[in-house]
C-alpha cells in the first residue's frame, strides 16, 4: 500500500521462519530491526540486553491450542490423564500447557510430554505417535484440513496472550527519527487494516501465499494495535518465573525486563501523533 515510501522508508522485508531466526538476524546484524513474540523476548533477556522491544504490533489470546483428531475424548481435562502431548520445548507451546494445568488444577496428571519441533506436530498427531498436540496457528488450521470437526479440545480463549513485537538493537546507526517513521507505517497499516479488513486480508494471503480460508480462520482472533502494555511486561514476568521454576534458564541471570522494553519511543511517536 506504500505506507513505507509515503513516511521516506526503503524498507526490504527479510523473511525467517519463525522468531527465533528473526531475533538472530538482528542480534547477527542481517537486519535493523526484527519481530518476534514476547517468549523470545523472555527468553533472550535472560542472555543479554542490548536490544529493546519497541513496540508489540499484533496480538491474540486464541493463537496457542491443545488439539487431538478426538478433540471430543478430552473434553473433560481428566481425561488427559496418561496421554502422550506433543510439545515444543521451552517454547510457547509448554507454557500453555503448564499454564492450562495449573488453571485448571490438573498438574497432578500422569502425562507424557514428548518434545518436537514445530513441523513435527501434526506429522506425529497423524502417525499416532502422540495422542494431542500443544500448539500455535496456523497449525489448528493445517489440522482442519484433515478432520470435518473443530480439532481444539478446550475454549481456551483468554488463557494465554501471544503478542508479535518489533525489536531492535539499542545500539544502531538508525536514528529516533527513522525509527518514529517506522511506527507511523505500521500505524498508517493497521488503521487501513481496521478500515479494510477483507482487502487487507486479501494482500496478506497473496504477499505470504496462502489461502484466503486460513487467513480467515483466525482473523478474528487477532488485535491489530501499535502498544506496549502493562499486560504484555506482566505476561514476560510471568513467563520468565515459569522458565526459572523449570530450569530453562539460569537464575542467577535473571533480570529486570524494563530494561529491554523502550517505552520513551512509542511515547514519543503517540505524543506526535496527538499533536502535543
Amino acid at each position: 500500500m506504500g505506507f513505507f515510501a509515503d513516511n521516506n522508508l526503503n524498507v526490504e522485508l527479510v523473511r525467517f521462519d519463525g522468531g527465533v531466526k528473526c531475533f538472530n538476524a538482528l542480534i547477527n546484524q542481517q537486519v535493523d530491526f526484527a519481530t518476534s513474540s514476547e517468549t523470545v523476548v523472555m527468553f533472550n533477556s535472560f542472555k543479554r540486553t542490548d536490544f529493546s522491544v519497541i513496540a508489540s504490533f499484533v496480538e491474540s489470546d486464541n493463537d496457542v491450542k491443545l488439539l487431538s483428531l478426538t478433540p471430543e475424548k478430552y473434553r473433560q481435562l481428566n481425561n488427559i490423564a496418561n496421554t502422550r502431548i506433543g510439545i515444543v520445548k521451552g517454547s510457547a507451546s509448554e507454557f500453555f500447557l503448564d499454564t492450562l494445568l495449573i488453571m485448571y488444577n490438573k498438574t497432578h496428571l500422569p502425562i507424557d510430554r514428548v518434545y518436537l519441533t514445530s513441523d513435527q506436530l501434526i506429522p506425529a498427531l497423524l502417525n499416532d505417535r502422540v495422542d494431542i498436540i500443544s500448539a500455535w496457528e496456523p497449525l489448528g488450521y493445517m489440522l482442519s484440513e484433515h478432520m470435518s470437526q473443530a480439532a481444539d479440545i478446550i475454549n481456551s480463549r483468554g488463557l494465554y496472550h501471544l503478542s508479535f513485537n518489533l525489536i531492535g538493537l539499542k545500539h544502531t546507526s538508525v536514528d529516533e527519527k527513522h525509527k518514529l517513521a517506522l511506527l507511523k507505517a505500521i500505524s498508517d497499516a493497521t488503521v487501513y487494516t481496521h478500515k479494510h479488513p477483507k482487502h487487507a486480508q486479501k494482500i496478506i494471503s497473496q504477499v505470504l501465499n496462502i489461502t484466503p480460508s486460513q487467513i480467515e480462520y483466525s482473523w478474528a482472533d487477532y488485535t491489530f494495535r501499535l502498544s506496549l502494555s502493562n499486560a504484555l511486561f506482566s505476561n514476560i514476568q510471568t513467563q520468565s518465573q515459569w522458565a526459572i521454576d523449570n530450569q530453562l534458564v539460569p537464575v542467577e541471570n535473571r533480570v529486570d525486563f524494563r530494561q529491554v522494553f523502550d517505552r520513551k519511543l512509542l511515547e514519543t511517536f503517540n505524543n506526535k501523533e496527538a499533536g502535543w
